[in-house]
């Protein structure tokens, strides 16, 4: 649900040529954040599309965002 895993699971390659050639994948922008000085807020806000105001605030807390799907995400799904 997080939307870096959507990503991850987005460049796994579909075995069927016609599928794999109409299927969109995400593509992450930007550098990755230095382990030494995260950033503020949930440390994938500078790359994801999905980050607002509150993304680069305040952390994400690892919940249940549905049956058995956890996310430390405010924007997940």
């Amino acid at each position: 649900m997080h939307p870096y895993t959507q990503a991850l699971l987005s460049a796994i390659p579909v075995p069927d040529p016609e599928v794999e050639l109409r299927r969109k994948r995400i593509i992450l922008e930007g550098d990755v954040p230095s382990p030494v000085n995260p950033p503020s807020g949930c440390n994938f806000h500078p790359r994801c599309w999905k980050a607002q105001a509150i993304c680069r605030e305040v952390i994400p807390v690892l919940e249940e965002k549905q049956s058995n799907h956890y996310a430390a995400c405010h924007f997940p799904g």
